[in-house]
């Protein structure tokens, strides 16, 4: 039997590097379609057992993609968790062909568990989803400046441009619902994800389409995942707080405002964040729990494909 390929893949915005070990490709090549496609066609000739690439702003999502559509294990790692690896291993320069033989040691020895397949659908749900935070982002940063402006033909054009954003959201959400009805899936899942009180469409949006994975996991596995599983820090007679960290942020700011409105109107999350307020934690902690518990028992509901209940756990 071949040995199996691990290959690390370090994006630039016009270039690519891609390093494997065992050392059976080394190659540069454009970060173009073109580019894309023959990467895989090189790939394809090996036992490609995992693809590691880091985040790098979006310019990896393309490349990634692709890899994807051909049914090739792919990763998206976090650029923090691999530069503490490379300084575990000794590295201490940093170039792109260096970058991608790290990333190639990283699957080999870490071995991350590969990406959900992405449909063309998801990935374009995606994007709308994105952009609809962006323009909330704008809208706010607008809205905000409104507060501390005195000069009335400023206050106008900010004003204007409060109303465009509006406009392009209305836009923007209608596609959304658009694409979440013209799918069936989507649909359903939409469908059982909204009957839990405190989830609104935005976060049904939100969970459809940067987290795939709901109901495919364990409790544990999808609270690490989206970044809400504590983390115990102790050593000897120290004892550390356990605290979050990582994860996928647009989704944890996603359940938080949805934890935020559950903690009022739905019965299970205001009793259970109530206890843990006559316990004496802290509101971050409160509230971090109730968007553990809200992601737990929407997994739950996706992978059982039944709606929300009190009796959820």
């Amino acid at each position: 039997m071949s040995e199996s390929v691990y290959v690390g893949i370090d994006v630039a915005k016009d270039t690519f590097c891609v390093a494997t070990c065992p050392n059976v490709l080394t190659i540069t090549l454009p970060n173009t379609p073109a580019g894309h496609r023959k990467l895989c066609q090189r790939l394809q000739s090996h036992p490609v057992s995992l693809i590691v690439l880091e985040a790098t702003g979006g310019y990896e999502r393309p490349l990634t993609t692709e890899l994807l559509s051909a049914s090739l294990p792919v990763v998206v790692a976090n650029p923090k968790q691999v530069r503490d690896f490379a300084k575990g291993m000794g590295q201490k320069a940093k170039t792109d062909p260096i970058d991608a033989h790290v990333l190639a040691q990283f699957a080999q020895i870490v071995k991350p568990v590969p990406k959900t397949h992405a449909t063309p659908q998801t990935a374009e749900l995606s994007e709308l989803v994105r952009r609809r935070r962006q323009l909330n982002d704008l809208r706010t940063q607008e809205s905000n400046r409104l507060q501390m402006i005195h000069h009335p033909k400023v206050k106008k054009s900010i004003q204007k441009m409060i109303k465009t954003l509006d406009f392009q959201i209305d836009e923007i959400d209608r596609l959304i619902r658009e694409y979440i009805d013209t799918d069936d899936d989507f649909k359903n899942k939409d469908r059982i994800i909204q009957s839990t009180p405190g989830v609104g469409p935005q976060t049904s949006a939100m969970l459809i389409a940067n987290l795939p994975e709901l109901g495919q996991l364990n409790r544990q596995e999808i609270a690490a995942l989206v970044g809400v599983a504590p983390w115990v820090r102790s050593s000897g007679k120290y004892e550390g707080k356990a605290s979050v960290w990582g994860g996928r942020k647009d989704v944890r700011s996603a359940l938080y405002m949805a934890a935020f409105t559950a903690c009022r109107c739905n019965p299970a999350i205001r009793e259970f964040a109530q206890r843990l307020h006559q316990e004496g934690k802290a509101y971050k902690v409160v509230i971090t729990a109730c968007m553990r518990k809200l992601l737990v028992t929407l997994n739950v509901m996706v992978r059982n494909q039944t709606p929300w209940s009190p009796k959820i756990n």
